[in-house]
């Protein structure tokens, strides 16, 4: 299935997202980050690094750059003082909003090229693909609003 067509979508799509969050300061993976702890307000490091592509390791890094740019804060965990709690700054919801617009104006370009049918085809074999691999990765198919 991971064709030609697919890593050249996949390079514009990051081509896209650079030139749209490069003059926000921003990198894929901190507009990533930074709409994942907006959506919760408030998250635990542990349960933000569970739900990300990267390494915990990567994770730490951008999670220190964006508290290096006062989008987030982090606070000990009063449950566990060896974790921490995450939570974003009025700046930071401003800049994740803005991710989150980048991305519909991605979604909305790659849709155009297609029609109506084609585009609910596209997300039926999409959905379908998603929900097989979490099967066969035996990981729970019914948190699909985290995608």
């Amino acid at each position: 299935m991971n064709n030609y067509y697919e890593h050249l979508i996949s390079k514009y799509r990051f081509r896209f997202m650079d030139e749209r969050l490069t003059p926000l300061g921003l990198s894929g993976p901190l507009g990533f980050y930074l709409m994942k702890i907006d959506q919760h307000s408030s998250i635990k490091m542990n349960d933000l690094m569970a739900m990300t592509p990267y390494h915990k390791s990567h994770g730490t890094r951008v999670i220190q750059k964006l508290l290096t740019m006062k989008l987030i804060d982090k606070i000990p965990d009063p449950e566990d003082l060896r974790a921490f709690i995450i939570t974003i700054t009025p700046l930071g919801s401003t800049k994740a909003m803005q991710v989150k617009q980048t991305q519909l104006d991605w979604e909305k370009l790659v849709h155009e090229a297609l029609t109506d049918e084609e585009n609910a085809l596209y997300l039926a074999l999409t959905k379908k693909t998603y929900h097989y691999l979490k099967s066969y990765f035996n990981e729970d198919v019914s948190d699909e609003k985290t995608v």
